[in-house]
């Protein structure tokens, strides 16, 4: 009876040890700011009730009452997001399955009565409580996996910002560059129409053929459809950016400035941006930390792969003289049948598929830092050829043209091509000027962060080996 009592006391103990645990409302949010302002420097808000939600959505509206300009941009839509902020919802999911994993299970309490000869003065009756004791020895093992898993979902989530971050820049430089392109083609259309109207008091007048007044006509008509497809690309990338923002109705009603900033006189160094993206890519820390997490998971399998079920527990059973028999009990699955073998080549095979996912993510990493630098120094080259050469010449072929018009040695149309040749250039120099810097904004998500070169991250380029599970053949494997 004692040693009975006893192990009631201790199943009571064990309930109450784990009890108290709790989930936090935020519970892993600090992380994710952290990293997110370590690489952005902007703020970040998750949404759920609170006073500070108030301030974050004032903060929103004081940047759309404004010229909405790239760093307010950024900073809106990851205050206002709601893809976002059902991204932040990972950490509350994690971070229960975390809690969850440090949680024994409930013990089971039973009863039966039974009634051999249907009278109520023999009935015997049985009544008991048991507790997976298997549960409580793998415990600390299942938290340490689950806080492997929060962790690389603080990283995922963070690295969900810095995409978010990075399409709102691109969507914003297209958009700039949209409305640039647009006033250009205003002014082809406006230099067309004149054209044209003055081709057609030619024609009208009989100084003009019908072949030339049909082409002018034909190039005025071009002029205006590359306008109407303009104006479209400018409403498309308006509401492209609302999506990123979340904002609608009124909020809607945003400007931004239609002049792209100018492509910087000098670049950081760019050398070593491979080793720097392996050291500061959130989503491959994620994907190391998935392979650590699988690994201790092999090694939980393994060790307890011939125990599925052990139960332990207290019974007493009152029989139909009266007499009452109480004890401990034990229930142990016998690896007969099922001897878990395929839960071990399972999660060996999980294991190994995500060392290879990792593997092939960091080959894709420096292989996208590598494309997106040399973009970067291609477009550069592109937009200063036509700033520093093509459009000086076409600015002296209409200077040159006005000159021989003036002294009639040159038509008006010969002058108003002149002038359109100049206007696509500057259109051509605006493109080139805009996919500069998407290049640079694809390089700097590919990076993980910030363009600059911090020499102590460098210095960690060496600690980035993912972990070896024991038992494995990861070191005989050596990759990027």
């Amino acid at each position: 009876m004692k040693r009975s009592a006893g192990l009631a006391v201790a199943l009571v103990a064990m309930a109450a040890l784990t009890g108290c645990a709790s989930v936090s409302p935020k519970g892993g949010f600090a992380e994710v700011e952290q990293l997110v302002g370590q690489r952005l420097e902007k703020q970040v808000h998750w949404y759920q009730g609170t006073p500070e939600d108030q301030e974050a959505a004032e903060k929103v509206g004081k940047l759309l009452a404004a010229e909405l300009s790239l760093d307010s941009a950024v900073q809106i839509a990851l205050l206002n997001n709601r893809s976002l902020q059902a991204s932040y919802e990972e950490l509350g999911v994690a971070q229960a399955d975390l809690v969850q994993a440090g949680l024994l299970r409930n013990p089971v309490f039973f009863a039966s009565a039974r009634d051999p000869n249907g009278s109520a003065l023999t009935t015997n009756t049985e009544l008991g409580v048991v507790q997976d004791f298997l549960d409580l020895l793998v415990r600390p093992a299942r938290k340490r996996i689950s806080a492997l898993e929060f962790d690389e979902t603080k990283l995922r989530v963070a690295d969900a910002v810095l995409v978010l971050a990075a399409d709102v820049k691109a969507s914003y430089y297209t958009l700039q560059a949209s409305l640039q392109v647009a006033e250009m083609l205003e002014v082809i259309a406006r230099a067309a129409e004149a054209a044209y109207e003055f081709a057609r008091r030619q024609g009208a007048a009989g100084t003009l053929n019908d072949l030339d007044l049909a082409s002018q006509e034909g190039l005025y008509v071009e002029a205006r459809i590359d306008l109407v497809r303009a104006r479209a690309t400018v409403v498309a990338g308006h509401e492209r950016l609302n999506r990123l923002l979340g904002v609608w109705g009124a909020d809607t009603t945003w400007t931004v400035s239609s002049s792209l900033p100018p492509i910087p006189e000098r670049e950081p160094p760019l050398g070593e941006l491979e080793a720097l993206a392996v050291v500061n890519r959130l989503d491959l820390a994620a994907a190391r930390l998935e392979v650590e997490q699988l690994a201790r998971a092999l090694q939980l399998t393994v060790r307890w792969r011939y125990v599925a079920v052990a139960e332990v527990g207290i019974s007493t059973e009152k029989d139909a003289d009266g007499l009452r028999v109480t004890g401990p009990s034990l229930a142990i699955e016998l690896p007969i049948f099922d001897q878990g073998q395929a839960r071990v080549a399972r999660t060996q095979a999980l294991s190994r598929r995500s060392r290879q996912r990792m593997m092939a993510l960091a080959i894709d990493i420096r292989s996208e830092v590598r494309e997106a630098r040399s973009r970067l120094l291609v477009d550069r080259h592109l937009a200063r050829q036509y700033e520093k050469v093509l459009i000086p010449i076409r600015e002296r072929v209409v200077a040159e043209a006005l000159k021989h018009y003036n002294f009639m040695l040159l038509g008006v149309y010969r002058l108003l091509e002149a002038k359109r040749d100049e206007v696509v250039a500057y259109r051509e120099y605006i493109e080139a000027t805009r996919d500069y810097w998407l290049a640079r904004t694809e390089l700097e998500l590919a990076v993980g962060g910030s363009l600059v070169v911090d020499s102590l991250s460098l210095d960690q380029a060496g600690e980035t080996a993912p972990p070896t599970p024991e038992g494995g053949d990861w070191h005989e494997h050596h990759g990027p």
